[in-house]
């Protein structure tokens, strides 16, 4: 037990168990560090007062026997906002027994809430914002037109309206991303072949069925794999991203390598059914990535490519985790490859628990 208590001490995340009646039963130092204060029984019900959607999870955790994930909400702490991706999962015993619940907290990101008085969140949307950003853009752009037609003889004058609209352009795609990246998904409940949204995007990438002379795309797939419960286009634009990574990485040529199989690592019990999982990898024979840009890769804006935004892998993980899945990337073990690969983990259909 003492080392299970270090194991659980060391994690970044901060975890907090809780009984059936919302007791404090076990906490670690970073959910501590989180909410800033030594946790108890008290400090809980005080978290579950501010934090009406933080006490609906746990009832729907414990009375419905579900696991609920809130990819980003804002937590608030005495006064304070935290933005943080939640999972709040239940703790069974031996038998099948229910002994409470256990909550994971990962902060996103820390910002103080403002105001005389009562503290309150700033009440910003992103829509809101996109639109106060979309609006000039617009007059720019026209504006940079007219400046043409006014010297049509000019080729400086062109060349610099192409300058102005090519930026305008880009800073509307970002704004796109954005709000793909921070906004409400609805994403559709149904069964997905998972070996049938991985050919599609290949064919997006255009590397399916057609093969290129270039890029060599290796294709290990476990047929036995069953679907997994998600929206399949969702899906097919987080491999469609990650596909395009891997070609970008390779320049001329390379090999693509995808692979599909079990994830034996870990599974979920919920109550008395078993969740398992499947794993997909997208290996690519690149570059690969330097240390320091692997501790940034899923970083809003980080990109190490000249005309990227940034956001396309922060948007794949996004997707990822609203189906109950999980997104990570490490320097390829394979030495024929050499490259990145990416893996995503997505739980496939629940089984009895017998």
């Amino acid at each position: 037990m003492e080392q299970w208590r270090d194991v659980i001490d060391s994690l970044n995340e901060g975890l907090i168990v809780v009984s059936p009646s919302l007791e404090l039963k076990a906490s670690n130092p970073a959910a501590e560090a989180l909410i800033g204060s030594p946790l108890s029984s008290a400090v809980i019900g005080a978290l579950l007062a501010e934090n009406p959607w933080l006490a609906k999870g746990l009832e729907d955790c414990l009375h419905g026997r579900l696991e609920v994930t809130c990819a980003d909400s804002a937590l608030i702490v005495g006064g304070r906002a935290l933005s943080v991706r939640v999972g709040i999962s239940m703790l069974t015993g031996q038998e099948g027994e229910l002994g409470g619940a256990i909550v994971t907290l990962h902060e996103l990101s820390r910002y103080e809430l403002v105001g005389g008085g009562e503290e309150r969140p700033l009440g910003l949307s992103a829509s809101g914002l996109a639109h106060e950003i979309k609006n000039p853009l617009t007059g720019i752009k026209g504006a940079a037109e007219l400046l043409a037609q006014l010297m049509p003889a000019e080729a400086r004058a062109q060349q610099y309206r192409d300058i102005i609209i090519g930026g305008v352009d880009r800073i509307e795609g970002l704004v796109e991303q954005v709000l793909s990246a921070t906004g409400p998904q609805r994403l559709r409940q149904e069964l997905v072949n998972i070996h049938q949204v991985l050919h599609r995007a290949l064919g997006l990438a255009g590397l399916y069925p057609s093969r290129t002379e270039a890029i060599a795309v290796e294709q290990i797939f476990d047929p036995s794999l069953p679907a997994v419960l998600g929206d399949a286009a969702a899906l097919e634009r987080v491999f469609l991203n990650l596909i395009r990574n891997a070609v970008e990485a390779l320049g001329a040529t390379g090999t693509i390598r995808l692979r599909t199989q079990f994830e034996h690592n870990y599974r979920v019990r919920r109550g008395r059914e078993r969740r398992q999982f499947l794993r997909i990898e997208i290996s690519d024979s690149g570059p690969g990535m330097a240390p320091e840009e692997l501790t940034q890769l899923f970083t809003p804006f980080f990109t190490t490519k000249p005309n990227g935004t940034g956001l396309g892998l922060v948007l794949s993980q996004h997707i990822v985790t609203l189906h109950g899945g999980s997104l990570s990337a490490q320097r390829c073990r394979e030495p024929a490859l050499g490259g990145m690969t990416f893996k995503v983990t997505l739980p496939i259909a629940v089984t009895r628990h017998d």
